[in-house]
């Protein structure tokens, strides 16, 4: 049973490393994974679904409701 733990847990260890090995021995950036700063992903059109939506708000126009105009219309429902 504890041999089988010391393999796995060697063999992890191992994964990580060779996974590892261009950011822990080369010294390079881990890879940008976020849509708004990846390269690629601008490259391609794509923004960020947050930096999009306040964009799109941002442009619309505000609705002003005032409260007399939130009467209900009592013929449309039919209770009179």
């Amino acid at each position: 049973m504890l041999q089988i733990l010391i393999i796995a847990i060697v063999i992890v260890a191992l994964a990580v490393l060779l996974l590892g090995i261009n950011i822990f021995v080369f010294g390079r950036k881990f890879p940008e994974t976020e849509v708004g700063q990846n390269k690629n992903m601008i490259r391609l059109g794509l923004r960020c679904p947050q930096c999009e939506e306040k964009a799109r708000y941002r442009q619309s126009k505000p609705v002003r409701l005032r409260p007399s105009e939130l009467k209900p219309d009592w013929k449309a429902i039919g209770t009179v």
